[in-house]
């Protein structure tokens, strides 16, 4: 009769401390499209190529680079911006985030380049937007 009653203490108490222990929060992943170009500038311009790919360091390591281009139907003045992302879907942030601008001219293509802060980074978002400076 005590080892019964030892055995359901004990296995209630196994079952206090379980109940106890700190669950993960389940991670709920939200799609992200690499590129996001504004309504406003769409009708000005066009992403022709998005391209990316891991650049090696002279320490083994290696970054992540994109390399993208722009045509313009009229003249346009842009800001694009790239976000970096981690294995888990957190921002890697970086020096010098924020909006870089640029003119592109009718009919004529530039070539952008951006390579990741951290070698953390796995996935981007690149926003193209009109330029909102005065």
């Amino acid at each position: 009769m005590r080892k019964r009653i030892f055995m359901l203490t004990l296995a209630l108490a196994s079952t206090l401390i379980a109940a106890c222990a700190p669950v993960q929060p389940k991670r709920d992943y939200v799609p992200r499209d690499d590129l996001k170009v504004d309504p406003e500038i769409r009708q000005f311009l066009v992403v022709e190529d998005l391209l990316s790919q891991r650049i090696k360091l002279a320490d083994d390591s290696t970054l992540l680079r994109i390399q993208f281009s722009v045509q313009a139907y009229q003249d346009t003045e842009m800001e694009w911006a790239v976000t970096w992302f981690d294995d888990d879907g957190m921002v890697v942030p970086g020096v010098g985030e924020g909006y870089r601008t640029a003119r592109v001219l009718q009919n004529q293509t530039r070539f952008f380049t951006a390579t990741a802060p951290h070698e953390r980074a796995v996935s981007y978002q690149l926003h193209l937007r009109e330029d909102r400076e005065p």
